[in-house]
């Protein structure tokens, strides 16, 4: 879309354009329930339902630096907080092998103490596919100018504004899922579990751009 500004000399091009941009990781968020209490980077190895959880994602080639304790909650007993306490170990798992998320929350299976909580998914990759997308959008926008001075007789001078914009369009994709992503409280027991959402994920993004634009009096 363009617009001449009477008597100002401008003319304002607005253009547009959706992209899919598809999660190249994501972080499993896990409560893991456990019958004693540390601290630190001592629970992934001291808690033993902790290690337990490690372990059987260790066989699915996890590896033991994408753990991280994010939180601890401990359970006191008659108001006493002892390494006898139990607690409550929130971990964040980070999986990088997208193709292998299903096989590894299956590995819930059998840990009982161990509940999803969320996920997260993560674009590192979005900043860079970013400034391409709004690279290509100035293009298109100068060219959009461009034609509409030569219809109004006129020269195109500099740029006096840009401003962009970037939404999540919040809908389902193909092979995808919504944006977010987010499977809160879900404990596995015995079998396989149904995971109940797609592993797969990736967010369909609306990119706008406008420019402004001075404009000159056409060479004689």
């Amino acid at each position: 879309m363009a617009e001449s500004v009477p008597g100002a000399g401008h003319i304002v091009v607005t253009v547009s354009s959706e992209h899919e941009l598809e999660a190249d990781h994501v972080d499993a968020i896990v409560d893991v329930r456990a019958t004693a209490f540390f601290t630190g980077g001592a629970a992934l190895t001291n808690a033993k339902e902790v290690l337990a959880l490690v372990r059987r994602l260790e066989e699915l080639g996890v590896s033991k630096d994408a753990f991280s304790l994010e939180a601890v909650h401990a359970e006191m007993n008659e108001g006493l907080l002892t390494r006898s306490s139990s607690a409550v170990y929130t971990l964040r798992i980070r999986l990088d092998a997208l193709e292998r998320v299903a096989d590894v929350l299956g590995a819930f299976t059998g840990l009982k103490q161990a509940t999803l909580r969320e996920l997260r998914w993560g674009y590192a990759r979005e900043t860079e596919a970013r400034e391409a997308w709004l690279e290509e959008l100035a293009r298109a926008a100068l060219r959009q100018a461009r034609r509409v001075a030569d219809g109004l007789g006129a020269r195109l001078g500099g740029t006096s504004r840009f401003a962009e914009k970037v939404t999540v369009v919040q809908a389902p994709v193909a092979h995808g899922a919504y944006d977010a992503g987010a499977i809160k409280s879900r404990s596995y027991g015995g079998g396989r579990p149904d995971l109940g959402f797609t592993v797969a994920h990736r967010k369909r993004m609306l990119v706008e751009a406008t420019v402004e634009f001075h404009t000159l009096p056409a060479a004689s």
